[in-house]
């Protein structure tokens, strides 16, 4: 992953409150669309934990990985659960054998250096029968600069204020959350076409299949049923 994924370290704090002020839209889409059950379940780029604790009431063990310590101690301190690992870690942690029977990523592969390295080592990772549920943003045109973003922030808060006066101290919070450190690390941020999602993770995935999701793009692949379910591998640095 690259280096600037780590910059969330940097803001941890404020990514959590904006996510308690602003919803999570594709955490309530995961809800409709996760199995109902399962064994084992690992989440690749879990960040505060909020998709990680979906899982945790469908599946027996969770192991939700992160490479920001900061975001990962939040997700423990915040969020923590008999059933969940917190992990900090990348995919290069992560044992060869397929072990999970669910493979969840959202809102972070656009930032791997290697995508289609990637996308085969998660893979690998699915145990027979087991599903990838790979989640990103896209972009069809040019990717928005800074000055762009910090407009669209400003639209936004007007907006806002205009439509609930009454609300406008957490307007005010939003837009400030918005436009500080969060907003440069969006103004570096590389999305690909929904054209070319499709066809890098076709590429790796023989099968997928491709839908609208909140904030981007997702793709479901199930593994064929040829063999044995998961093992128990070895695990990165457990922080729980």
């Amino acid at each position: 992953m690259e280096p600037r994924a780590r910059s969330f370290d940097e803001f941890a704090e404020e990514f959590e409150l904006l996510h308690d002020l602003t919803g999570d839209p594709v955490g309530d889409w995961l809800a409709q669309h996760l199995p109902a059950h399962g064994g084992r379940a690992l989440d690749l780029g879990c960040g505060t934990g909020r998709h990680a604790v979906l899982l945790a009431e469908r599946f027996a063990q969770v192991d939700a990985l992160d490479i920001s310590p900061a975001m990962v101690r939040i997700a423990a301190a915040s969020r923590p659960r008999h059933n969940i690992r917190y992990l900090v870690g990348d995919l290069g942690t992560l044992p060869e054998s397929p072990a999970y029977d669910l493979v969840l990523s959202v809102s972070t592969l656009h930032h791997v250096d290697d995508l289609p390295t990637t996308l085969t080592r998660i893979r690998d990772l699915v145990a027979p029968g087991g599903l990838a549920l790979l989640h990103d943003g896209l972009c069809e045109g040019r990717p928005p600069a800074r000055p762009r973003l910090y407009a669209k922030e400003v639209r936004r808060l007007l907006a806002g204020v205009a439509r609930s006066p009454h609300n406008t101290a957490r307007a005010w919070t939003v837009f400030r959350l918005r436009t500080g450190a969060w907003l440069a690390h969006r103004a570096g941020d590389r999305f690909l076409t929904r054209e070319a999602f499709r066809r890098v993770h076709g590429t790796v995935f023989d099968g997928a299949r491709f839908e609208e999701a909140p904030n981007g793009y997702a793709m479901f692949w199930r593994r064929p049923r040829v063999g044995a379910g998961p093992t128990d591998p070895a695990l990165p640095m457990d922080v729980s």
